[in-house]
């Protein structure tokens, strides 16, 4: 188990928040398997999905804090999309939401991304990209929903790499 209270880089957080930190039960998130593309960078389609809570005003319903457990939704946010329509729809309060707010690029970095296209760097961008809720409490059903309606997705869109935004 972690100790929240000796991790330096959390120092600034409330106790509150530290306290509610400490009693999360974090989970080994690495992966059982992974894999190596198939192709050099140059040549794969890369999307963005992103914890950030982002979603697009009058377009997506909000993220609905009310959830117990966390909301396991997801909002499908286009490459082309303005990045001034997008709103912060996180719920977590452990840490400040003005970067994200004034530059919604550091939760959904879509012109980085196809600069990185542009360059050649990556081969290109996909046409849409996910936004889910980070601070799930209670992540089974994002586990066994969401996520593989996301991967669905991703396979029909032939995706060959993804760029994971943690927030």
């Amino acid at each position: 188990m972690l100790d929240i209270f000796k991790i330096q880089k959390l120092s600034q957080l409330s106790f509150k928040d530290k306290t509610g930190l400490s009693l999360y039960p974090w989970k080994n998130c690495k992966p059982r398997q992974s894999s190596t593309p198939s192709k050099p960078l140059s040549e794969c389609k890369a999307v963005i999905v992103s914890s950030a809570g982002l979603y697009v005003r009058d377009l997506h319903e909000k993220f609905d804090h009310k959830v117990r457990g966390g909301d396991y939704t997801y909002r499908i946010i286009s490459h082309d999309a303005n990045l001034k329509h997008l709103a912060d729809g996180q719920r977590s309060k452990s840490y400040d939401h003005s970067g994200i707010r004034q530059d919604t690029s550091t939760g959904m970095p879509i012109p980085q991304l196809n600069r990185l296209a542009e360059e050649g760097f990556i081969g290109r961008v996909n046409h849409r990209h996910f936004s889910v809720m980070g601070s799930i409490l209670a992540p089974m059903r994002f586990i066994k929903n969401t996520i593989p309606e996301i991967v669905q997705h991703m396979k029909e869109d032939r995706v060959d790499v993804v760029l994971l935004i943690p927030f």
